[in-house]
């Protein structure tokens, strides 16, 4: 076999592996309550994943829902200057990050701590409304997957040296 031969079937070898890996890769959802999105449920609330995962097996009512696209968007007006206020903060921390200034990616970290507890609060209050529309059932459920992404939440950046 000639070296060209050679790396045309390994390029061939290597599309065809890309191409079984994509087809596997593909999954489906049957579960309506497990997507949960703007359009058919509560949103995703922040990075950390809160509220994801806080309604499932939870189906709400189009009463329910209006609800909670009316509560979103109270405090979805009231949580963007907030986090307008934290970016020049964080876009530092991530620029010192990048650089291997752990000391000044802390310090640009801490400058948010202010703002970064109204925002919790913020949120809080969000939850606590949402809370509020449920019946008894869809509040166990709730609390039920809140706990449970809180305590799937722990132990996360554990492995971070303070200093």
């Amino acid at each position: 076999m000639t070296k060209i031969q050679s790396t045309i079937a390994a390029l061939a070898m290597v599309t065809a592996l890309g191409a079984v890996a994509q087809a596997q890769s593909t999954t489906v959802h049957s579960d309506s309550t497990w997507k949960r999105g703007r359009a058919n449920g509560p949103r995703k609330m922040g990075r950390n994943g809160e509220m994801r995962g806080a309604f499932r097996g939870v189906t709400l009512t189009d009463a329910q829902k209006t609800q909670m696209k009316a509560i979103h968007q109270k405090y979805a007006a009231q949580s963007k200057p907030l986090m307008e206020s934290m970016r020049p903060a964080m876009t530092d921390a991530r620029a010192a990050r990048q650089r291997g200034d752990t000391a000044a990616a802390r310090a640009a970290f801490a400058r948010t701590a202010d703002t970064r507890a109204k925002f919790d609060a913020l949120r809080q209050q969000e939850r606590n409304e949402v809370r509020g529309i449920l019946t008894a059932d869809q509040q166990k459920a709730f609390d039920a997957n809140l706990a449970n992404r809180k305590e799937h939440g722990r132990g996360r950046g554990k492995g971070l040296k303070k200093g």
